[in-house]
């Protein structure tokens, strides 16, 4: 009896081994297995956001280069903490609490440290890169404006939220997302399709190279690029007029409906709503209360709004 339950033992585990190298040899390139392999690092590969331009084929909005210092929790050894902080024109305070929420979110998945590092900041970090274990730096892109005006109808961007990620399985930690006007309207058209690179890591969490000499690598797709009925010239010519005032200026072909210009006045460059001290300046606008920049009164004005529900 017990040499029956010891070979019936025997059999279990020999069955449990083969099946879970069976396993791993056909299912382990899926990509829900690839996430998980601890042996194996994600990278994504961000795609250029889709160009906006007016109705002739001026350029409104286009791409600027930017870099995001990123951290792995678990990889993290002992650093310089002042000279990197310095660096990065951040206290030790604000690393402290930027990687406790890196923590939660993931101990061993990347997440945004310090975003939208400028060319000059990243030129001066990436040289001692190489003394910090667990950060690298990931090159993005930010929104660059073509014209000063037209902020309530281009809209703007900024990083996902935890409503945002729970929401949709494309957002992931520190990816952005169109917030108002058209980059909020078609924001699937010009967000493009994101790319993913595996990295290979040793015994000692050293990357060593592509998974696979890079054969289950996806690369990335820039969002499609759109054209809008606004007239660039038009847009600005209106918004000088509108300087100082309060009000809006609607401005519509009749043959077709088409709208040439939406004017809100007082308004904002859109270039604000970028980089770094986009937070800042956004709370500054919208804290405005007498000159209420980010209040599209071309829209929601009473009174013009009466008169366009009457067209």
């Amino acid at each position: 009896m017990v040499r029956l339950l010891m070979s019936s033992l025997i059999v279990v585990v020999a069955l449990t081994f083969i099946g879970r190298l069976s396993y791993l040899q056909l299912f382990r390139d899926s990509d829900n297995v690839l996430a998980e392999d601890p042996s194996i690092k994600r990278v994504f590969n961000y795609p250029e956001r889709g160009y906006i331009y007016d109705r002739n084929g001026q350029l409104l909005v286009g791409n600027q280069a930017s870099y995001d210092v990123m951290v792995v929790p678990n990889e993290v050894e002992e650093f310089d903490l002042e000279e990197f902080c310095e660096l990065l024109q951040i206290t030790p305070e604000e690393y402290e609490e930027k990687l406790r929420k890196a923590k939660i979110y993931s101990p061993r998945l990347p997440s945004p440290l310090v975003s939208q590092l400028s060319k000059e900041d990243y030129a001066r970090l990436q040289e001692k890169m190489r003394h910090y274990s667990g950060f690298y730096i990931q090159k993005k892109s930010l929104r660059y404006y073509n014209t000063p005006a037209a902020a309530n109808v281009l809209g703007y961007i900024s990083e996902v939220n935890n409503r945002d990620i729970t929401s949709s399985d494309y957002y992931i930690s520190g990816d952005v997302r169109g917030r108002t006007g058209i980059e909020k309207q078609y924001e699937e058209i010009l967000r493009g399709e994101k790319g993913i690179s595996y990295i290979q890591k040793d015994n000692f969490n050293r990357d060593i190279g592509p998974y696979k000499g890079g054969s289950k690598d996806i690369s990335s797709k820039m969002g499609k690029e759109i054209h809008i009925t606004i007239d660039k010239a038009l847009q600005e010519y209106g918004e000088r007029l509108m300087n100082g005032k309060h009000g809006g200026i609607v401005a519509i072909e009749p043959s077709s409906g088409e709208i040439l210009s939406m004017i809100s006045g007082p308004t904002y460059n859109p270039a604000l709503l970028v980089g770094r001290e986009r937070s800042k300046n956004y709370t500054e606008l919208y804290y405005d209360s007498i000159a209420k920049p980010t209040w599209d009164r071309s829209i929601l004005a009473e009174p013009l709004r009466d008169l366009l529900s009457k067209l």
